[in-house]
């Protein structure tokens, strides 16, 4: 979009957030702080609920370096951020993308899509989109229906994105329920094998596409005995098994927090299901060592 049709797309969805009932207020530009901010706000939104929330319209590419210090500042100071992206700087649907490209991280950051935006019959329009893994070193685009938007949230959401990584928090939009327009999916990681180090979920390059036919685990090694329970449990919490209690301990500690159904982004039975493997992992190995 050209800088008069952005303009023209935050005043219409301005006017659009301003109708929701939870919605005290809703203004264009910068408010008013005694610094200067990363990146001036395009749009705040005032809850009746007392809380404040910041949206980026993204027009032009930005690092992720500065996307990281935008999100740092809003929420220690308390203010929830949302970005949408210029669907005229994506590429279309079905594209082969490198891994790096500036987009990606965003996705990280609304359960597994990022948002953009465009103007269609002079009302905004924000659909969904998703880098979803096709090989070891391309991600192929893909876009959702466009979403009827009813309400905005807010919450803290754990993100695992290593450039993005932290405890932010962050906005999404609630769909209306009677649009009837199917959501964006979930990606499936059921067709990938990781292949990197143990590091975040969703470091897209460490997943390779399992080719047709083949299983997703090798073959057993026929010369190796197989793994005690013991070194299953070390393995599940990805520590050497001669790590001391206080190292075992810190990383069950921060393992457990990221996958805790309560603050998770996956879907809770899957968040449920990790987090009780991680607990029983962790229990084995303090009764193997006596720990009490």
């Amino acid at each position: 979009m050209n800088n008069a049709q952005t303009q023209l797309f935050k005043k219409l969805l301005r006017d659009q957030i301003a109708g929701f009932v939870s919605v005290q207020r809703c203004t264009l530009g910068q408010p008013a702080m005694a610094a200067a901010p990363v990146r001036d706000v395009d749009i705040v939104v005032k809850m009746w609920a007392g809380v404040v929330i910041h949206i980026h319209v993204i027009d032009d590419p930005i690092k992720v370096g500065k996307v990281r210090r935008i999100i740092e500042t809003a929420t220690d100071t308390g203010i929830p951020v949302m970005f949408l992206l210029d669907a005229d700087l994506l590429p279309a649907a079905k594209s082969h993308i490198p891994i790096d490209q500036w987009y990606v991280p965003f996705q990280s950051l609304v359960d597994d899509r990022a948002y953009c935006y465009r103007i269609e019959d002079h009302a905004p329009v924000i659909l969904p989109v998703q880098f979803r893994p096709y090989s070891r070193i391309e991600l192929e685009v893909s876009y959702g229906a466009p979403l009827a938007i009813s309400q905005i949230q807010h919450s803290r959401v754990t993100v695992r994105q290593s450039s993005l990584k932290g405890f932010w928090l962050l906005a999404d939009f609630e769909s209306d329920p009677s649009a009837n327009a199917p959501p964006i999916r979930r990606t499936d990681y059921s067709g990938y094998q990781y292949t990197g180090p143990r590091t975040s979920f969703q470091d897209m390059p460490h997943w390779e596409k399992v080719p047709q036919g083949e299983k997703s685990t090798p073959p057993p090694n026929t010369s190796q005995p197989p793994k005690s329970k013991l070194e299953q449990a070390y393995e599940v919490l990805g520590v050497a098994t001669n790590a001391s209690r206080e190292e075992v301990k810190a990383v069950f500690r921060k393992l457990a927090f990221e996958v805790h159904p309560d603050v998770s982004t996956l879907p809770k039975p899957e968040a449920e299901a990790r987090f009780k493997l991680l607990s029983e992992a962790y229990a084995f190995i303090k009764t193997a060592n006596r720990w009490g």
